[in-house]
């Protein structure tokens, strides 16, 4: 029998990879979180603006469903030729979908995007379209720069009732590692584990995307936490099944196991 590996994430980041033919492992993929519309506040949106800054696809695919929104945005970086930032390839894809080329493109998180900007921006009017649980990394780091940063929100998660099934799995010690997308997929995990899933989580190797969810497991004493070598989910995938196969080096080999 293969070794599983368990992926948890929010939903709001698109599709989660499949292991290629041939992986010696299985993959457990679980939506945690429900992605719901907010319609966004327009009044502030109209003064001139340096840049508009998109931190996920999700955000960018509200973006898009907003018309009202894409014009006063538009119109706001045209009057002082702004442009437009993404955190990652995969968010300025999205864009670059919808016709927006954005000039500045981070390695795939909140601190490699801001290390694209210049360390003062002072005078700087920054539109910051996101999701309610966006991290405060980005706005904390560009107000502290000198930017007036206008939050523009777009969607909430909600999350979606415990899986006793799943929780019943972890607690028999099915998933040889574990991967959180998210904070707030982490969170769903725990809060919706019993006691004995939680000490089996605590003791099992848990791969993350970024220091934030990193910091959410430590909290809750995982003892194995390892960073994935590209923030996406195609290295936090390889970094799972590396881990899962290194648990069980003898798994998989029998192809039709």
């Amino acid at each position: 029998m293969r070794p599983g590996v368990l992926v948890v994430r929010s939903g709001a980041a698109g599709a989660f990879p499949r292991p290629g033919p041939g992986a010696r492992f299985e993959l457990t993929d679980k939506v945690t979180h429900e992605i719901v519309p907010v319609l966004p506040e327009l009044s502030e949106l109209g003064p001139p603006a340096d840049l508009a800054v998109f931190t996920s696809r999700v955000g960018v695919r509200r973006f898009f469903e907003e018309p009202a929104l894409q014009e006063l945005v538009g119109q706001a970086l045209a009057a002082k030729n702004g442009r437009v930032a993404a955190v990652g390839e995969g968010t300025a894809d999205a864009l670059r979908d919808g016709g927006i080329v954005p000039s500045i493109v981070g390695g795939g998180s909140g601190e490699t995007l801001l290390r694209s900007l210049p360390e003062s921006l002072s005078g700087w009017r920054i539109l910051l379209p996101r999701g309610e649980d966006g991290t405060a990394e980005v706005p904390e780091e560009l107000h502290r720069r000198g930017a007036a940063v206008v939050p523009v929100l777009l969607y909430r998660k909600v999350a979606l009732a415990p899986d006793g099934a799943l929780d019943l799995r972890v607690a028999r010690g099915e998933f040889s590692a574990f991967g959180a997308t998210s904070p707030s997929a982490a969170s769903w995990l725990f809060h919706s584990s019993t006691a004995v899933s939680r000490a089996r989580l605590r003791e099992t190797p848990a791969v993350v995307l970024g220091r934030f969810t990193r910091r959410y497991l430590e909290s809750h004493d995982v003892a194995h936490i390892h960073v994935a070598r590209e923030p996406n989910f195609a290295a936090l995938l390889e970094r799972l099944g590396e881990l899962a196969l290194a648990d069980a080096p003898n798994a998989g080999l029998d192809s039709t196991a």
